[in-house]
């Protein structure tokens, strides 16, 4: 009897636990959602104010990965156009805390009236509805790198993932036959918020690459997602690779800054520097730095400061004419040692 009424006790305490931390979680979302809406109005309160510069319109960014240089540089790109049309325009949770999701983002923008969004395109059927809903209410949405056409969205600014695909297939080919392997084993490394469509699209062009060059049985693709919403998450799932594997992949091929970095950076701390080649995305210092170290062969790197005026460029479109091309898309270029100097601003090359 005493042993049951001690591991009631027990479960009592669990329970109440449970419930009070339960309890400071929503706590804690709920003032971080209601800070980032008083931010808001407080912005647009500015916008009309005349004690500080006036703006015509309010613009959001969102995304999951607002840390990265990657949506640093498209809000850089966003923020220079819009000061030329008389628009304000804020990155949404930048600095903020990240119990805050793109869905919590969407909301607090569409019940403030924003006066158009730019967002990261997602599959998730939450942000569709989302989106849809900004979109029956009058406000324009943009979607940014990746997309999301069924959601009411008036515009896509991004790279054709097809072409993506090509080029790191082309890479592989070049690679495949400058060394003196029988066989070889390619490892792609695919953001968690991609879309399952931009996968299939790169997959599938990699892997024409492959059997149009006669490498279909040489080389051995294979795919792995990596988590891009929890903090630390990227950098433990492509580290797993590593641990305890006699067989490892002798190139990665990474579609993202995040990703590209952390497979540098594992491949250092595991000492496999020369035995992993890594082809990249996007351009950072520390990228700059890896492919300068020959630690990474090459890096597809797209304008990002260009994908964030041409948002800002499609919704005053929009908003003006009611017309706006449902894709604008941005050419790509190759960073590898052999051009890397041409490369000294982060998302594209140099105007020398």
């Amino acid at each position: 009897m005493g042993k049951k009424k001690g591991k009631s006790i027990s479960n009592r305490r669990l329970l109440n636990w449970t419930v009070i931390l339960g309890v400071m979680f929503f706590i804690t979302v709920l003032i971080g959602i209601v800070f980032f809406y008083v931010r808001i109005r407080f912005t647009q309160n500015i916008i009309t104010s005349s004690d500080y510069k006036t703006y015509d319109n309010y613009y959001v960014i969102i995304t999951g990965n607002s840390d990265t240089d990657y949506w640093k540089s498209i809000y850089a790109g966003a923020k220079a156009e819009a000061e030329k049309l008389s628009v304000n325009v804020e990155m949404m949770g930048e600095g903020l805390d990240k119990n805050l999701t793109k869905e919590d983002y969407l909301r607090i923008a569409i019940s403030s009236s924003v006066d158009g969004i730019i967002i990261e395109g997602d599959d998730d059927p939450e942000i569709q509805e989302l989106l849809a809903k900004a979109d029956a209410n009058g406000i324009p949405v943009v979607t940014v790198s990746e997309d999301s056409p069924s959601s009411g969205r008036k515009s896509f600014i991004g790279v054709s993932s097809n072409n993506m695909g090509k080029e790191y297939g082309n890479q592989i080919v070049e690679y495949a036959n400058e060394v003196d392997a029988d066989s070889l084993s390619v490892m792609v490394l695919i953001d968690k918020g991609m879309t399952e469509s931009s996968q299939t699209v790169i997959m599938t062009a990699i892997r024409e690459s492959l059997v149009e060059n006669g490498l279909s049985d040489k080389v051995s693709l294979d795919s792995k997602i990596v988590s891009s919403d929890v903090d630390y998450a990227a950098e433990e799932e492509i580290r797993d690779i590593f641990v305890g594997k006699e067989d490892i992949p002798d190139i990665m091929v990474c579609l993202s800054e995040q990703n590209t970095i952390c497979a540098y950076q594992t491949v250092v701390d595991h000492n496999k520097v020369g035995q992993v080649e890594i082809f990249g995305y996007y351009m950072s210092d520390t990228i700059r730095s890896a492919i300068k170290k020959d630690i990474i062969r090459s890096s597809i790197v797209v304008d990002t400061e260009e994908l964030g005026l041409n948002a800002v460029k499609a919704i005053d479109e929009y908003k003006e004419s009611g017309y706006v091309s449902e894709i604008y898309l941005i050419d790509t270029k190759l960073a590898n040692s052999d051009n890397i100097a041409s490369f000294n601003m982060e998302g594209g090359e140099s105007d020398d």
